[in-house]
């Protein structure tokens, strides 16, 4: 049975070009266990593909037949091949990250074919350190970015001695407890109009608040080279940093996890700009998902996320000013989220992104003033030990994705006692994004200092 999509999904599959692919993945990388036979790559392997039918949502195509996919639905692929879904790979000697990295740069550039199921997923061995990885790629209109983790991690063992099914195996519909009916409320239209004059006027109210303010909103943000036209080159670059530590700056600054991370991207933007001679006057604007949902709702795919704006203070050459700064612009960001309904929310994410999705149809974004600078995430994830066919998972890296006028994403993912890093960027449009990883260490360290 067809399942038609929503407005907010359908928004991905309209705004996808060969140069701006609209799928987001996760590499995770895992150790061999210690007393793995010679085969044991090839049982991986076998463990991925020989799988008793195909679950929901890896078994789901699109089916559509008007422009745009103003009609898109999802429908099962009866002649679902696993043997193109998931793919067996090796690096070269000496199996370097780097290595790994420029793969996986290649791979996600890469568009997925519209006529199958939306994901693809990569093992990959001959990784250095007696490792192998796992890359996977799934449509942003199948999944966003909280969903596509939880799916993926909620299919993982907790202990080396646990097997579970292969995260697409059928098993998992097979074994999944009969879904009881919701009974949603129909909205009235007094209702609906409610909604969206409430949603107008939090819009308008923030286009309102000076220009100088930590404030932000859309198309209050400078142009900068991150907010040109992009190819369908990719670099990906990754790397962990201590959780430990990050809440420590945060405890001697008085400010969360996720203050010290847009602190960490803050400077770090601020020192790479510099290096291009081109940081401007104004602090860069981020654009920052916030999940609508919790991680048992994000099993059901889909997207369920609003988008809000906020201050970078790359202006600021003062660590801790710049840290404040960030700080006054999330606490206004929540207190406004605080004053909404979710239905209000649902409105007011419509009203901020279609313009996104216009400018990507119409080919404007990157030809006119950005409407921020690039997109940041913050993804929860495990606190224990996960396993893949008795293979320890040490870490696991967010591939996000890059639009026209929006030339880099930085997205981490939380695991165990680590944050992961993950930058993704055209590699056409900014030179050197590995630089990065070096700026985001040096701008944490000035917090500890």
């Amino acid at each position: 049975m067809a399942k038609k999509l929503s407005i907010m999904d359908s928004g991905w599959l309209m705004m996808e070009t060969r140069e701006t692919p609209m799928h987001v993945g996760g590499l995770a990388l895992f150790a061999l266990p210690e007393d793995a036979p010679s085969d044991y790559m090839e049982s991986v392997y076998r463990y991925l593909v020989e799988v008793d039918g195909i679950c929901r949502p890896f078994n789901q195509k699109i089916q559509s037949h008007l422009p745009l996919h103003m009609d898109a639905a999802w429908v099962e692929d009866r002649n679902f091949d696993i043997d193109y879904h998931v793919r067996h790979s090796a690096l070269p000697r000496p199996g370097r990250v780097r290595e790994l990295l420029a793969l996986v740069s290649r791979l996600h550039a890469q568009r997925l074919d519209p006529s199958r199921p939306l994901w693809e997923s990569y093992l990959i061995e001959g990784l250095e350190g007696n490792r192998f990885a796992l890359y996977t790629k799934m449509h942003h209109s199948m999944v966003d970015g909280v969903a596509g983790m939880y799916l993926m991690q909620s299919r993982m063992a907790t202990s080396a001695d646990e097997r579970l099914p292969a995260p697409w195996s059928g098993e998992w519909d097979a074994n999944k407890p009969a879904k009881a009916k919701a009974t949603r409320a129909k909205a009235g239209a007094m209702d609906g109009l409610g909604n969206v004059r409430k949603a107008t006027g939090q819009l308008v109210d923030l286009l309102r608040q000076p220009k100088d303010s930590n404030v932000k909103t859309i198309y209050r943000a400078p142009k900068t080279l991150l907010n040109r036209r992009v190819t369908g080159a990719r670099r990906f670059a990754a790397q962990s940093w201590s959780l430990s530590r990050i809440k420590e700056a945060g405890r001697r600054h008085g400010g969360t996890v996720n203050d010290i991370f847009l602190a960490m991207c803050g400077g770090a933007l601020r020192r790479y700009l510099l290096t291009q001679d081109a940081l401007p006057d104004a602090p860069l604007v981020a654009q920052v998902p916030v999940a609508l949902r919790s991680a048992n709702q994000a099993a059901e795919g889909g997207n369920a996320i609003t988008m809000v704006q906020v201050s970078l203070g790359t202006h600021l050459a003062d660590p801790q000013e710049r840290l404040a700064a960030i700080q006054d612009s999330m606490m206004s960001v929540k207190k406004r989220l605080g004053l909404m309904q979710k239905a209000e929310i649902d409105v007011y994410t419509v009203l901020t992104n279609a313009p996104l999705s216009l400018g990507q149809i119409t080919g404007l974004s990157g030809r006119v003033s950005p409407m921020f600078n690039l997109v940041i995430s913050n993804v929860p994830g495990p606190k224990q030990s996960l396993y893949l066919n008795g293979a320890e998972m040490l870490a696991s890296y967010p591939v996000s994705l890059v639009l026209h006028g929006y030339a880099l994403n930085i997205t981490v993912v939380s695991y165990k006692d680590s944050l992961e890093f993950g930058v993704i960027g055209c590699r056409d449009t900014l030179p050197h994004i590995q630089r990065f990883l070096d700026y985001f260490e040096a701008s944490l360290a000035e917090l500890e200092g």
